[in-house]
């Protein structure tokens, strides 16, 4: 089949692009002609598309409309910068959408596809961004066409108007979890019969070239890492701050807990965790181009988001065989199993560090879960490459 994919930018970080690169990585070897539109018209240097992989680039408007301006200081003249700090400017007095419909005349593909993916989803809360799924109806000749949810709908801002206007002219909606999937049957039941799953996949072969035999930890202490966007609203990295303050008033010994990740509550975090006095025990490290070793040296993965659709650091830490211990948010369940791979505990500062320090002082548990992580991460990938061919077929 010719099957493109859409999206608004590649950065190079998330959830989204690493699902996307490893779905196009798990087709490489298939019989498909795969094509990729990036919308905005930037690839971070270090995203790495498989050579095999037809590269459609946008429109510099819509890249200077979506990518932040100290990225864009990097490979932009002086000249250029002027021109997307106008650009900023205007999106900031009239909004997004009417530039992205703008620009959106003059980007009609002329090719036909059997298949095609507006893959990063349209956001509608607080303000519109996105602009995938539009390019995909209005500019795309296709006998299908999909559209991806990549996290809970509500949280997207979708409502059921919304949903009817934007989702009439695709063939399927894609959710990343069956929890997503009930969400969205919610919103618009009418829509149930074009909802369907299919869950995020892994490439292994990337992921084991990023292993690597020395620990990115320079003591020998219990480590605890998470890896995930630094900000609260959803990932809740407040709460690893009020997790520490409490692992030291119930003095548990010799360890640490690094987050790796960069995102808008980074500095007031970090600045937080100083006035607390836990900087001793909590390091944020920052964006970090390979965060696998911190995942495979780590004694355990913690979680503590208030949210998530399919969680691909879940899955990466299993397969280096790193228990996962996470909040019970809706799609938890569908990666972890209590005692098998990991922990599910309630969205409590205390349920979390009670399970923190039984885990500490009983490292044979920890042994035996971990023995059965790789094996559940290759059963979740099997089950999600299942589920997107049966969605080409």
């Amino acid at each position: 089949m010719k099957i493109l994919f859409v999206v608004s930018v590649l950065k190079g970080i998330g959830g989204i692009e690493s699902s996307l690169i490893n779905l196009l990585n798990n087709l490489k070897d298939t019989q498909h002609e795969l094509s990729i539109c990036v919308m905005g018209d930037y690839i971070s240097p270090s995203t790495e598309i498989p050579s095999n992989v037809k590269v459609i680039k946008g429109n510099k408007i819509i890249k200077y409309c979506c990518v932040e301006y100290k990225d864009l200081s990097m490979s932009l003249s002086r000249i250029e910068l002027l021109g997307a700090a106008f650009i900023k400017i205007l999106k900031r007095l009239i909004g997004f959408r009417p530039i992205l419909l703008t620009c959106l005349k003059v980007m009609k593909n002329s090719e036909k596809y059997d298949i095609a993916i507006s893959y990063s989803n349209d956001m509608y809360r607080d303000v519109y961004s996105g602009g995938c799924e539009d390019y995909v109806e209005k500019c795309i000749k296709a006998e299908k066409k999909i559209a991806w949810i990549h996290n809970d709908a509500r949280e997207h801002g979708l409502t059921q108007s919304i949903c009817k206007k934007k989702y009439n002219k695709f063939k399927y909606v894609v959710n990343v979890s069956q929890a997503c999937k009930k969400i969205f049957d919610e919103i618009i039941p009418k829509y149930e019969y074009k909802s369907k799953v299919i869950t995020n996949t892994l490439y292994f072969d990337d992921i084991s070239r990023k292993k690597r035999d020395a620990s990115p930890f320079s003591d020998n202490k219990f480590n605890l890492v998470t890896v995930a966007r630094v900000e609260n609203q959803q990932k809740r990295i407040d709460r690893i701050l009020e997790c520490c303050k409490l692992l030291k008033i119930k003095g548990l010994k010799n360890w640490k807990w690094t987050v790796v990740g960069d995102g808008p509550d980074l500095l007031n975090l970090k600045q937080k965790a100083v006035d607390m006095g836990i900087d001793d025990v909590l390091e944020f490290v920052g964006r970090k181009s390979n965060p696998i070793p911190f995942m495979q040296h780590a004694n355990i993965f913690v979680q503590t988001s208030d949210y998530e659709a399919y969680s691909m650091v879940l899955i990466e830490s299993l397969y280096v065989s790193t228990p996962c211990l996470v909040t019970n948010y809706d799609s938890a369940s569908n990666i972890i199993r209590n005692n098998y791979n990991g922990w599910i505990v309630e969205k409590s500062i205390d349920e979390l560090v009670d399970k923190i320090i039984y885990l500490s002082s009983n490292p044979e548990i920890l042994n035996a879960v971990g023995e059965n992580c790789i094996k559940s991460s290759k059963e979740l990938n099997k089950k999600a490459l299942s589920s997107f061919y049966n969605l080409l077929s």
